[in-house]
């Protein structure tokens, strides 16, 4: 299954923005709070140019508590690219119990830590719409907006339109955003260590 998702920076203030989604109808159904260690044997190799690149051949380490339980994984994100465009993204997720050990395991296989990202995230949702706000440490606030419908035998235009559509949406809750719909953590704390 091919799912889609857009990114978008909130240009308002977090409060506002979920005032403006409970008065629609909005409940909060989940709050997290996400650890993310990013690795890759080619940290020696990073620069301007190829940011993307390298964290395409990176794996990443989640340490995810949602309610009190904690959730550890490895995870390898698969982005599929129209040009700068994120198409869609398939993830291979596995289980594991120490993410200090699986960090030792890569490590062990030549793999640096190439950056680490916290964020707290608070879904709101209302009939099949869930936005999840990111408060991302040293970022700022975003929102993802997932598409749930499979889109394998769509065309890159079509999916295109859908995640402008999903913009849209957004932006006709009345909310605050940014044109852009591709908002990349990892990519723009890395960048600005560069």
């Amino acid at each position: 299954m091919k799912q889609i998702e857009i990114t978008v920076r909130l240009k308002e203030t977090l409060e506002s923005a979920i005032n403006k989604l409970e008065k629609l109808g909005f409940k909060n159904i989940r709050e997290s709070d996400i650890d993310d260690i990013y690795m890759t044997q080619l940290k020696d190799k990073l620069n301007e140019k190829n940011i993307q690149y390298i964290l395409s051949n990176s794996v990443l380490l989640r340490n995810l508590i949602v309610k009190g339980k904690e959730f550890k994984k490895i995870t390898y994100k698969n982005k599929i690219y129209d040009g700068e465009d994120i198409i869609c993204e398939q993830k291979v997720n596995v289980d594991c119990n120490s993410i200090e050990n699986a960090k030792k395991l890569f490590e062990y296989l030549h793999f640096e830590e190439l950056i680490e990202v916290k964020y707290h995230v608070i879904v709101m949702a209302r009939d099949d719409i869930e936005l999840a706000f990111q408060i991302v440490e040293n970022l700022g606030t975003l929102i993802e907006y997932e598409n749930v419908n499979d889109f394998s035998n769509k065309a890159n235009e079509e999916i295109k339109l859908e995640k402008k559509h999903m913009h849209n949406t957004i932006k006709d809750l009345g909310l605050d955003i940014t044109e852009e719909l591709d908002v990349k953590k990892a990519f723009e704390l890395i960048e600005k260590t560069l």
